[in-house]
């Protein structure tokens, strides 16, 4: 849990900078709170929360800001499942499948047959 709020809160502070960048840009009138993904359900829940009962000072700090920025409407979380969180397989040991399967949902494109050759002439 302690990594997931870790996240949350860096992610909070780039959101809540994108948001105050686009805002002051006259074309879009208000803006919608961003919507952050994660796969800890424990996380989310203790995020919501108004206070925080863990015996960590960092993470009760990181609590805070992520509380605040929930409540200001920066941020919204939302609870995406780990078979359908395409950040998540980036960070594990996996098989060719799902290393294909991950890297076509996040865009990336195969290069094809490398060949290579002694001769660098």
């Amino acid at each position: 849990m302690e990594s997931e709020f870790i996240a949350l809160e860096l992610a909070g502070q780039e959101a809540e900078w994108l948001r105050n960048l686009v805002g002051d840009i006259p074309l879009w009138g208000s803006t919608a709170p961003v919507s952050l993904h994660c796969d800890s359900q424990v996380a989310i829940g203790i995020a919501k929360n108004y206070a925080y009962n863990g015996k960590r000072r960092h993470i009760g700090l990181r609590h805070s800001a992520v509380n605040k920025l929930l409540k200001n409407g920066i941020i919204s979380l939302d609870y995406v499942r780990s078979e359908r969180n395409l950040a998540d397989p980036l960070t594990k040991g996996l098989t060719r499948r799902i290393i294909l399967e991950t890297s076509r949902a996040i865009g990336l494109k195969t290069l094809g047959t490398v060949k290579y050759s002694d001769n660098y002439t």
